[in-house]
Formats: structure tokens, C-alpha cells, sequence
């Protein structure tokens, strides 16, 4: 068992079980009683257990800012949907991921729409045969190398990796389906003209509630992606 200290202060324990009993271990107990985010791969069976701190909540909650913003100025509709646990249809119950933060965009957000208006039953469904459009991860873990391998098997499109803790600026967008495995990316393939120079900026800006300074910083970026 490893127990460390996340590099915005977040507690992680992390551990590795055999997969042959992790359904077994996840029917029987919540995990969430241990922590408030769980990462549990039945694939790997590595287990990560995480309580973030004020710092790590800040940030997660500045990228929905952020995503909203960006939606408005793009036209594209975004679905918040926070720490969401992902796992794919014939994983065993109660094992996945809960990222920082996720988003359904665009189309995939208007279907949600939909489907959330016809009652529980269709939400849950859309979401276990649905992955986010997007997920976000504000702070370096032990987990790290393991989500986009995960994310990837789940089916999510693209992942963001931000730091922002002491004197660390960090920005990672990954294409997590890039063959023949997740390939870093210069610009977002979801948010049309954000790049990682472009998402620390425009995520200091939503942190600070400098929401004026964003919308323009999103406008400039936005006609400066026209002319090109």
C-alpha cells in the first residue's frame, strides 16, 4: 500500500488487488465510505483511493467556469457532470473512475438533455453506454500513468491533465484514442482553439472569477482561430 500527498495537498492511498476478486469486493462494500473519490480498474486491479483538498476542489470547480465560458462563446451546449463514476456496461458494479471533473459536449450533451427529461432510468442508462466528451484531472497523482489507459477502454475521446500547485504550470491534453494508444495533442479536438498554453491562462482567469477577462480571452482566441 502506498500513501502519499498529491501535489495540491490531496491525500491518495493507492493499492493493487488481484482482479479475479474485485467484483466480489465491490458488491459487498461502498468504497466511497473510505474516500470521497474512488478509482477501482477491475482490468488491472489497482485501486486509488482520494480525498482532495480545498486546493484540488478550487480548481476543479475553476475548469466547469472555464467550460461554460467556452460553450457560450462556441455555441456548444456543456453538461457538467463533476465526479461522476465511469465504468464500461460488462464492468462489475461499483468499480471505475471519478475524475475531477467531466462534461458531455455538444450533441452528446443535447442526447443527455433528452434523456435525463424521460426520468432516471433512461439517464442511467445513457450514461453507462455514454462517456463524457471530456474529463479533467487537476492535480499530479499516483494514478496518473493508469487513467488514460482506463479512459481510453471506457471510450473518452479526450483528457486534460492540469496542475497548477507552488511554482508548477502544467497543461496535458491527450487524444485518448489516438492509435495505437493516447497521443498528446498541440489543440483540444472537442474545444475548437484551446491548447494547453491557452487552458492555463483561461483557467487562472475562471479561478480568480475574472469571468469579463475570460470571455473576451475566449472571444480573442476564438476570431484569432478564423483568420487562420
Amino acid at each position: 500500500m502506498e500513501r502519499v500527498i498529491g501535489s495540491m495537498g490531496s491525500e491518495y492511498v493507492r493499492f493493487r488487488l488481484d482482479p479475479k476478486i474485485v467484483p466480489l469486493l465491490t458488491a459487498k462494500f461502498d468504497w466511497n465510505r473510505l474516500a470521497q473519490r474512488v478509482f477501482i480498474d477491475p482490468v488491472t486491479g489497482f485501486v486509488d483511493l482520494m480525498t482532495p483538498s480545498p486546493e484540488h476542489e478550487f480548481h476543479a470547480r475553476g475548469a466547469d467556469r472555464l467550460l461554460d465560458a467556452m460553450g457560450r462563446q462556441l455555441g456548444i451546449r456543456a453538461i457538467h457532470l463533476g465526479s461522476t463514476r465511469w465504468r464500461r456496461p460488462g464492468d462489475p458494479e461499483n468499480t471505475g473512475a471519478e475524475p475531477d471533473a467531466c462534461y458531455y459536449l455538444g450533441e452528446t450533451a443535447e442526447r443527455w438533455v433528452r434523456a435525463y427529461g424521460q426520468g432516471p432510468a433512461e439517464r442511467e442508462a445513457f450514461e453507462l453506454n455514454n462517456p463524457p466528451d471530456l474529463v479533467v484531472e487537476v492535480e499530479r497523482s499516483p494514478g496518473d500513468r493508469d487513467k488514460p489507459a482506463f479512459y481510453r477502454r471506457l471510450g473518452v475521446p479526450e483528457m486534460w491533465r492540469i496542475d497548477i500547485s507552488g511554482n508548477t504550470r502544467e497543461a496535458l491534453m491527450l487524444d485518448l484514442q489516438a492509435p495505437p494508444g493516447p497521443a498528446e495533442l498541440e489543440l483540444s479536438t472537442v474545444l475548437p482553439g484551446a491548447g494547453p498554453d491557452f487552458v492555463l491562462e483561461a483557467l487562472d482567469l475562471a479561478i480568480r472569477d475574472r469571468l469579463g477577462e475570460l470571455d473576451a480571452l475566449i472571444a480573442e482566441r476564438m476570431q484569432r482561430k478564423t483568420r487562420q
